[in-house]
């Protein structure tokens, strides 16, 4: 779980684990710092027309997620919320991508383990036309890949003037290669667009990447494009 500041990012991350409400208690006066905690419930108009007495909270504080995102400014959202990251498996990328899926995973646990013989065996039976190819591209990589802190990382991102980051996989899963860019700032909102719901080549903010993550290694490709 991570306590993160409330913004478009983080909603659509709560939205893609199944929450659509947000609540908070009734005694809240601050309301510029309140705690917000994120729940499930079936039909979103029914329950805000069926009474909260099912919750603990006297009246509470009440935000509907696709609301928040319709109609309020990314800059306006208030409060906090915890986020619960999931990670992805093998399986989860085959069923939602197929092979284009499964061919990244394998790609990218041998850039950082270093043993390409399980995308290798996958690469000869679903692309063999490319094998030496994709284990060529995968193998550079590799060579060049950096281990980083989340401060070795937001250096790495200010230091290069990066304002969009690419992820192999998911880009809320440890492990995840980054790719950093400088794009026309112009161009950003069409680039990113939903980027953080993408399950892999995720196109996202950096600060996507170092307000709703927080792991203890980031794997980047340091060779930063223009």
């Amino acid at each position: 779980m991570k306590f993160v500041k409330l913004s478009h990012g983080v909603l659509r991350k709560l939205q893609s684990q199944g929450y659509n409400l947000l609540i908070a208690p009734s005694d809240t006066q601050d309301t510029e710092n309140i705690t917000w905690r994120a729940i499930s419930v079936n039909n979103v108009n029914e329950w805000l027309g069926s009474g909260v007495t099912a919750i603990p909270f006297k009246e509470p504080h009440i935000l509907p997620i696709q609301e928040a995102l319709d109609n309020i400014e990314n800059d306006a959202l208030f409060g906090s919320v915890f986020i619960e990251n999931i990670m992805k498996t093998l399986e989860d990328y085959r069923n939602e991508v197929g092979d284009y899926g499964e061919r990244l995973y394998l790609r990218n646990d041998a850039i950082r383990s270093g043993d390409f013989s399980k995308y290798e065996t996958f690469l000869r039976i679903a692309y063999p036309d490319t094998v030496a190819e994709d284990l060529q591209e995968a193998s550079d990589v590799a060579g060049r890949v950096k281990q980083m802190s989340k401060e070795g990382l937001r250096d790495w991102i200010i230091r290069n003037r990066v304002n969009l980051i690419i992820t192999d996989l998911y880009f809320l899963d440890e492990g995840s290669i980054i790719s950093g860019e400088v794009a026309i700032q112009e161009n950003l909102q069409f680039i990113i667009g939903d980027g953080v719901e993408d399950l892999i080549d995720c196109p996202v903010t950096p600060h996507d990447v170092l307000n709703l993550t927080d792991h203890e290694v980031y794997w980047v490709d340091p060779v930063v494009k223009a």
